[in-house]
């Protein structure tokens, strides 16, 4: 499960889902300590290989089978929800970062 490494609070799924699947930016907010947190650079590969592989489902998978065009709309339908809600809160693991930015002076 995912967990802060400020606090350790760890996030509920809905947490997961409501407060980092759903919406669209590299950082989020820890809602115990209101820490800005990011995800693990295991949790970004994770991602993108699940997301070539759905792209690859979609647009390859699915054409070559055939079917009609309102199962193949379901289909991709059901695939998308599954990674928004399977596959994100469920492999995301939050690292905190120490950016070194060196100050003019």
């Amino acid at each position: 499960m995912a967990k802060c490494p400020i606090c350790g609070h760890k996030w509920t799924y809905r947490q997961k889902v409501l407060g980092y699947a759903l919406k669209p930016r590299t950082r989020t907010k820890c809602p115990d300590c209101k820490s800005y947190i990011e995800p693990s650079t295991a949790s970004i590969i994770v991602d993108y290989v699940a997301v070539l592989s759905l792209a690859l489902l979609v647009f390859i998978g699915i054409p070559l089978m055939q079917l009609p065009m309102g199962t193949s709309v379901m289909l991709t339908g059901a695939l998308i929800l599954v990674y928004i809600l399977g596959v994100i809160p469920l492999t995301v693991r939050f690292k905190q970062y120490d950016y070194k930015i060196k100050t003019p002076g």
